[in-house]
């Protein structure tokens, strides 16, 4: 098996991301198969809109990525810009994102709690710091962060993403083991014990224990990202599996995809997965762009 190059392996991580945020569960499909396909599982077709043509996590990572793009990163800028889709389009947001969305775009500032909710959908969006920073572990550790609390300023949520993230440039220097890397960064950090007794869990966990029942909590999220990015070797696989478990928590699948996809290259996204998103290229395109030329 050729061991893919930088360039592929952030190909797989955005692409990734796209696929496990695009499936959904169509009603009986329970008991679909393990290696199912599109026609079995079912991608949510809903964006008619010709711009942007993705919804939730997705388009909002791709307006960070075009953020991280220019010259001079704002976050204020960026927070309106992702205020400014909401309003516009906002097609499958959860209802704590587009609460923190409408409270930036009233008061000018970000909310500054979510009244105890911890939501995964940082988890995922924040995918393209990992990808611009993978070789700067500070300033991937920071960016996350700060990126994350825009709009889920509860440290559950913060640190959550930053774990993400860690484990997806881990993947991206092509170091596979990133259990260390992660648990690291958590404890010199200080972040929640929830979240660090989470991480310690996945090397010796097995599949059937995982919380996927409530993945839309984002320690359980990011339980179950790192543990199918440790484990499980066929991504395609992966993705049939956690569709079924999770009833399609979005965020949790598209975090868990992308690691696998930063892990195994964009030739580990089945083909036909990548044919029921709209504009792949660009994706790719904005994956290529975050981490910079190919001699770097």
């Amino acid at each position: 098996m050729t061991t893919p190059d930088l360039h592929s392996r952030a190909e797989g991580a955005f692409l990734g991301l796209a696929v496990g945020n695009a499936l959904r569960m169509p009603t009986g499909a329970a008991d679909a198969p393990e290696h199912a396909t599109p026609a079995g599982m079912g991608f949510d077709r809903r964006n008619d809109s010709p711009q942007p043509p993705y919804d939730g996590s997705v388009a909002l990572a791709c307006i960070l990525a075009e953020e991280l793009l220019q010259r001079e990163i704002d976050l204020h800028r960026l927070a309106y810009l992702w205020a400014e889709w909401a309003e516009r389009d906002g097609r499958g947001i959860g209802a704590w994102t587009r609460t923190a969305l409408r409270h930036i775009q009233a008061h000018d500032s970000p909310p500054t709690s979510t009244g105890g909710r911890a939501g995964n959908g940082t988890i995922s969006r924040c995918l393209p710091v990992a990808l611009r920073t993978f070789a700067q572990p500070a300033n991937l550790v920071s960016g996350t962060y700060h990126t994350a609390v825009l709009t889920h300023p509860d440290e559950r949520c913060a640190w959550g993403a930053v774990a993400v993230n860690v484990a997806a440039a881990c993947f991206l220097q092509g170091r596979r083991d990133f259990i260390g890397d992660v648990l690291e960064v958590l404890r010199t950090n200080a972040a929640p014990e929830e979240l660090l007794q989470a991480v310690r869990r996945v090397p010796l966990e097995k599949r059937d224990e995982l919380p996927v029942g409530d993945a839309e909590y984002v320690v359980h999220g990011v339980e179950t990202a790192l543990w199918f990015a440790y484990h499980e070797p066929n991504l395609d696989r992966g993705l049939g599996w956690l569709a079924r478990a999770s009833g399609g928590a979005r965020s949790s699948a598209g975090a868990a995809v992308a690691l696998m996809g930063a892990r195994d290259g964009s030739p580990a996204v089945p083909e036909q997965w990548i044919a029921g998103l709209r504009d792949p290229d660009h994706l790719r395109r904005l994956a290529r762009a975050l981490i910079g030329p190919p001699e770097r």
